[in-house]
């Protein structure tokens, strides 16, 4: 199975809608709602709740299964241990992509109902985005489960800029930590960078890095390619996938997890093996991944690689009016291949 329904969905349900205004099963359905009423999403959006017959004015069905159409995505915001069930009712609907948002799995040590999650999504042949995550933003599509609003109401009734969006574009940005993703829209909205589209995807039970690289790789609208890193579980895999795709265009990847303690912190979040640093940085070298230490490195690099066409060989010619500058530059030239 593609990926393509994650982010040009013909229809979506968002399992776990909620009337409670700030729990993140109302912010999806509401956000997606209003890119529907605008015409940016064109897809058809079904809330889905056992317990309410109404959300904003939109029939709420108690099951997936009782949506009269096709579903081709499901978003599903419902405490972690009935999350398997769901999965199953999807499979039962004939959906073929599901994006977890709930929390719970494997991150804070509970592997057997991560592992139970993927077993029934198996079963049905359906591809899952997290657990553990936030999702997906296409602002080209308006596809948006990132449960954080655009705007805060203050209790005074005034509006307050909360989580702006970045325009379309054409970097695509993946990183398997949400509260990094959401800096990196804010950043990237300051910035007025344009975003091909924003993946998170948490535990990444079953969607990885290896998958979303290969994606956005034969995608025409994305020029660049953003990673924020913890661990890569099948990094053959992604180095193999990551040589051919940098042929064409470029990769820059953020590892975390440098240093000891960031490999435990990173343990304790997103369930990541972070691995030996030194491995990392061989293996990017080996794939033509660019290596950035920073976001501010990590988007000047986005930057200037999604505006300019990729270089065709390895020769580099170096016009500078001091000579400082012309050895600190060389010396760039050969550390980076």
């Amino acid at each position: 199975m593609g990926l393509r329904e994650f982010f040009e969905p013909e229809s979506i349900a968002v399992v776990g809608a909620s009337r409670e205004e700030n729990k993140p099963g109302h912010i999806i359905f509401r956000l997606l709602k209003e890119n529907r009423d605008k015409g940016t999403l064109k897809a058809k959006v079904y809330p889905v709740n056992p317990k309410t017959k109404e959300i904003l004015g939109e029939f709420c069905y108690p099951s997936i299964i009782d949506i009269p159409d096709k579903v081709s995505l499901a978003v599903i915001v419902v405490p972690a241990p009935i999350v398997p069930e769901i999965i199953e009712d999807c499979g039962k609907k004939g959906v073929k992509s599901a994006i977890v948002i709930s929390a719970g799995f494997s991150e804070v040590g509970n592997r057997k109902l991560e592992e139970e999650l993927l077993t029934k999504a198996r079963k049905y042949g359906i591809r899952i985005l997290g657990p553990n995550c936030i999702g997906v933003l296409n602002p080209w599509a308006g596809v948006d489960t990132i449960f954080l609003p655009y705007y805060k109401i203050l209790k005074d009734g005034r509006k307050l800029l909360s989580t702006p969006r970045p325009k379309p574009g054409h970097i695509a940005f993946l990183s398997q930590s949400g509260a990094f993703a959401t800096a990196a829209m804010d950043y990237m909205a300051g910035e007025k960078l344009g975003l091909r589209a924003l993946v998170s995807y948490g535990n990444k039970a079953d969607v990885d890095e290896a998958d979303l690289i290969e994606y956005f790789g034969s995608d025409e609208k994305t020029r660049a390619i953003l990673m924020y890193i913890e661990s890569l579980e099948r990094g053959r895999k992604v180095i193999e996938v990551a040589s051919k795709v940098t042929l064409r265009k470029p990769i820059v990847a953020l590892k975390a997890g440098r240093t000891k303690a960031g490999v435990r912190a990173a343990a304790s979040h997103t369930a990541a093996l972070a691995g030996v640093d030194e491995i990392y940085e061989a293996a990017f070298r080996k794939a033509g991944i660019i290596r950035a230490y920073d976001m501010e490195q990590l988007f000047d690099l986005a930057k200037a690689l999604s505006m300019q066409p990729p270089a065709k060989g390895g020769r580099v010619a170096i016009v500078t009016d001091g000579g400082g500058a012309g050895v600190m530059t060389t010396d760039e030239c050969e550390l980076n291949g």
